[in-house]
């Protein structure tokens, strides 16, 4: 229920910044910080979701072992 929450709201979000382009220069400028701000965000975020993805177990695979994966999924 949280993720349909969170998916939500950034697609209203990227429509709101995406219809904030129609807006007069002094506008503009907000949005122009709002967009510099995820230009240095997102990279940083996305290092650290591939940190979290390569030391998290995989279950599927049972390359693991179970009993740390099971701890794991428990916590």
């Amino acid at each position: 229920m949280f993720m349909k929450i969170f998916v939500s709201l950034i697609v209203l979000i990227a429509v709101g910044v995406g219809l904030g382009t129609q807006l007069p220069r002094e506008l503009l400028i907000k949005v122009i910080i709002f967009r510099d701000f995820f230009d240095a965000a997102l990279p940083i975020l996305a290092f650290g979701a591939l940190i979290k993805y390569l030391c998290t177990c995989c279950v599927k695979c049972g390359s693991c072992h179970q009993t740390q994966c099971e701890d794991k999924k428990s916590t």
